[in-house]
């Protein structure tokens, strides 16, 4: 166990408000705050600040070079990233409003078949109005906009803080941005598509619009999402073929006891539930152990074993993908006597044995993006120092290798406001400016 010390203990309720907006949308939103005519995960990140891009490289030739060719990245492993310079080809569809405080926000992933864009523009005054476009690319320099996304019966507009890809397609996720400030951030809309550029609004049964839905996930066996069932106290999990018609599955099976939900993910081994048994303790105390249960169908679970996990005053538990083979769980406890947060990392290939690992922390804190067959992480430079950022593959025992880097390498610039965009797709990873006006691909290269 690795010690982190800290003076300040997060509570369950407090990580809620923070976490489930955070997730894999962790990289899609800073905070509260959105930008005007500007917009995050895995990346996997919550809504954009007001900044210039924080990546430059050399001023573009006044001759554009015509784009090249690129096909599929390297199947093994990669050794470097050789980075191309694309420019402005990102959709500058819609464009911002010209009323004071209209404000544009943008957002990038990838998936198997390609890139997937959102470009958002809310339009302040007396009739406010918002316009949700999505993009599309192969191969992450070739953009194409399609149609305004439908958005009738919404409260207000969605930051997209997530895409999940199933075996039927794309779930993109909506939330409203003030759940950022106020949490628990429960989902509000979801939208389907099997091409990443026509997308399709989900009309849920009133069982599961009605529920407290925050966390959802896709992998080859389907999706699955969780929270708590509309009476506002029972906690389930829903599963879904489409994306589209979900079955809730309440988790009061004996196997889980007294226990809090933390998340839930599903990959090519099964469906995963992490959260935490707790244990009435002497004077009032509650003593609480992070834990896993799996299941093959998403609806008769078994505890896994967690080697080395341990009692602590408060603990929470969640798991990412690192590749559709292999999944990471951290969990964080708090010891109330020594004041002290510590973190324990393990990882399962089928989410029923798992193993504990060192925690290679300092490629853990952005989250680690995935293109099913690998993790990729980019880490932004040190502050005050105008770099390149660190990127590394991680293994499925969570084996970290840093790539070289060569070619247009965007350079992160210490004068400017940190912000980029990333997604991992079929060719190579994408960076995006904050303001959807930069693109860099980097392409991977074999070792």
């Amino acid at each position: 166990m690795s010690p982190i010390a800290t003076n300040h203990h997060e509570t369950r309720s407090e990580r809620l408000k923070v976490l489930a907006i955070g997730l894999a949308a962790a990289w899609l939103l800073a905070g509260c705050s959105v930008a005007a005519a500007s917009p995050s995960s895995t990346r996997a990140q919550p809504s954009p600040s007001a900044s210039s891009s924080a990546i430059a490289t050399t001023p573009p030739n006044p001759t554009p070079t015509p784009l090249p060719s690129v096909g599929a990245a390297p199947a093994g492993d990669w050794a470097g990233i050789r980075w191309i310079s694309a420019g402005p080809v990102f959709p500058q569809t819609p464009t911002a409003g010209t009323n004071k405080g209209s404000l544009v926000t943008v957002s990038v992933y990838g998936w198997s078949r390609g890139y997937v864009g959102f470009r958002t523009a809310i339009e302040q005054g007396s009739s406010p109005s918002v316009t949700m476009v999505s993009t599309f690319s192969a191969d992450g320099l070739h953009w194409t906009a399609g149609q305004p996304m439908e958005v009738a019966g919404l409260e207000s507009w969605v930051d997209i803080t997530q895409v999940v890809e199933g075996p039927s397609g794309l779930l993109a996720v909506g939330r409203y941005p003030g759940a950022a400030c106020g949490g628990p951030a429960t989902i509000n809309a979801l939208w389907t598509s099997t091409d990443g550029l026509t997308w399709s609004l989900v009309q849920p049964s009133a069982d599961f619009a009605s529920a407290s839905v925050y966390w959802v996930d896709g992998g080859s066996t389907g999706f699955i999402a969780s929270g708590i069932e509309k009476d506002g106290k029972a906690q389930a999990v829903w599963l879904s073929a489409d994306g589209r018609s979900w079955t809730v599955v309440p988790l009061t099976s004996p196997t889980f006891g007294k226990f809090v939900l933390d998340g839930a993910s599903n990959f090519a081994g099964g469906y995963v539930i992490s959260g935490a048994i707790l244990k009435d303790a002497e004077c009032g105390q509650t003593w609480v152990t992070p834990s896993l249960w799996w299941s093959a169908d998403g609806r008769s679970w078994t505890r896994s074993q967690l080697p080395g996990a341990e009692n602590a005053n408060d603990a929470w538990i969640t798991t990412t993908k690192v590749s559709d083979h292999a999944l990471m769980a951290v969990a964080n406890e708090w010891d109330e006597a020594t004041r002290v947060n510590s973190q324990q990392v393990w990882v399962s290939n089928d989410g029923r044995t798992w193993k504990l690992v060192a925690s290679p922390s300092n490629f853990l804190g952005d989250g680690i993006m995935t293109d099913g067959q690998r993790g990729l992480v980019l880490i932004e430079p040190g502050a005050g120092t105008d770099a390149p950022p660190t990127v590394a593959t991680i293994g499925d025992d969570l084996t970290v290798k840093t790539l070289s880097q060569t070619g247009d390498v965007p350079i992160y610039s210490a004068a400017l406001t940190p912000r980029w965009l990333t997604a991992l797709g079929p060719t190579g990873v994408v960076i995006l400016s904050s303001e959807g006006l930069d693109l860099w691909l980097g392409v991977p290269t074999a070792s």
